[in-house]
């Protein structure tokens, strides 16, 4: 069943809702405020896993007079829409989230960068951020202490490489959303070339739910290495596709498919892509795995973004693995020259593979070649993950089945 935490305020609205996590975070030091989500384990949600605590203590530590954050809202990731329903039903609980992390680090000024086809959310996060100012939550001396706080909503423009950080800085600068490379960190020089912490959506609503409490129970969830919940947006072959919360570490991705989504439709499982297409499949053999970060990485994959697809035997492997590069193939910024063209090149191999109806073991090896190419010279997660589930999907099924 369900864990329920970062739901817990389901259903209420902003001018039910009191800012607990807030209030609680004004009477503390931004140290104190640090030291909390550091204990609490809390990682990245947006699919690296990076420690939030961590990031927030890199910044608070840098002194400079200016310093950002940014609220990453930009959720392209097919089969991942667990952001967009925590900012169309739990808006206040991101802005709480997001101003926490504002003064834990000591910035003034923030952005949230939302996903431009977004439309819902995007009215309903503008009408909050006004309500917000009206209630003086934000703007000048909030709640009548001495910390100040802007914050400022951009609409993306649709670009599937802005979710990377560096592309999402460029983009909020007027440029075009393309990576930089690194280092420096945008932690030590990001937004205008100042230190600048960019978070997850469901990462800043989880910190406004971890300080809410006086004692630190996320830290009493999940496992020693994945703490605390999980949101996941399960699509395709289920009979219940949904938002679901789940405690690292107490369900399988096997009960996860069958007891929260009710089961897989059609002629039964064919695979399940564990964490967005960016991630590595898993076969029905694998998924009697508890959903943490060490368990699904120890069999080759990911807990990624947490857009979870599930796929029956009754669909065409090959016209997926072709719609999957399709869209790396457009969507690749083209900055990376091995990230572009590989991509390009990779979507020839699969097309053909596609229209023939079987792949070559020589052309596995080529396309393993290529993934280690532009895994080796991409500056983001796009060049590095681009490959994953194409190869998974070909190595899982078709590999022993081929020999030309």
């Amino acid at each position: 069943m369900e864990k329920i935490f970062l739901k817990t305020d389901l259903g209420k609205s902003l001018e039910n809702y009191d800012f607990p996590g807030l209030k609680r975070t004004l009477n503390m030091t931004p140290q104190q405020v640090i030291s909390k989500i550091k204990e609490s384990g809390l990682r990245g949600r947006g699919g690296a896993g990076f420690p939030t605590g961590i990031k927030w203590e890199t910044v608070y530590n840098i002194q400079d007079e200016e310093k950002f954050v940014i609220c990453n809202a930009d959720e392209g990731e097919p089969g991942t829409f667990k952001d967009r329903f925590l900012m169309e039903n739990l808006s206040f609980k991101v802005l709480e989230g997001i101003i926490i992390s504002a003064y834990a680090t000591g910035s003034k000024y923030g952005y949230i960068y939302i996903r431009g086809e977004y439309v819902k959310s995007i009215k309903i996060m503008r009408n909050a951020i006004e309500k917000l100012y009206e209630k003086n939550i934000l703007g000048k001396n909030i709640l009548n202490s001495d910390f100040s706080f802007d914050l400022k909503l951009v609409r993306g423009a649709g670009a599937y490489v802005c979710g990377d950080e560096t592309s999402l800085i460029n983009s909020i600068e007027g440029e075009r959303g393309k990576s930089r490379i690194k280092p420096p960190l945008p932690v030590f020089e990001g937004l205008f070339g100042k230190p600048t912490v960019v978070n997850n959506v469901e990462t800043l609503a989880a910190a406004a739910e971890i300080m809410k409490y006086e004692d630190n129970i996320y830290s009493e969830m999940g496992t020693e290495r994945s703490r605390g919940t999980k949101l996941i947006s399960i699509s395709g072959d289920v009979n219940k596709p949904g938002v679901y919360e789940v405690e690292f570490g107490e369900l399988s991705v096997k009960e996860i498919i069958n007891e929260l989504a009710g089961g897989v439709k059609g002629s039964g499982l064919g695979f399940v892509i564990p964490g967005g297409i960016s991630t590595e499949v898993l076969t029905e053999e694998e998924i009697d795995v508890p959903y943490t970060y060490e368990n699904l990485q120890k069999i080759g994959s990911n807990v990624g973004s947490g857009g979870m697809i599930v796929v029956s035997k009754d669909r065409n492997y090959l016209e997926i693995a072709k719609n999957v590069s399709d869209f790396f193939r457009d969507e690749t910024c083209g900055t990376c020259f091995p990230c572009r063209e590989g991509n390009k090149n990779i979507n020839k191999i699969v097309t053909d593979i596609y229209r023939r109806g079987y792949p070559t073991s020589k052309e596995i090896e080529i396309i393993s070649d290529i993934k280690g190419a532009v895994s080796s010279a991409a500056r983001c997660g796009f060049g590095e993950s681009s490959l994953n589930l194409i190869l998974s999907l070909f190595d899982k099924f078709y590999n022993k089945k081929v020999t030309v």
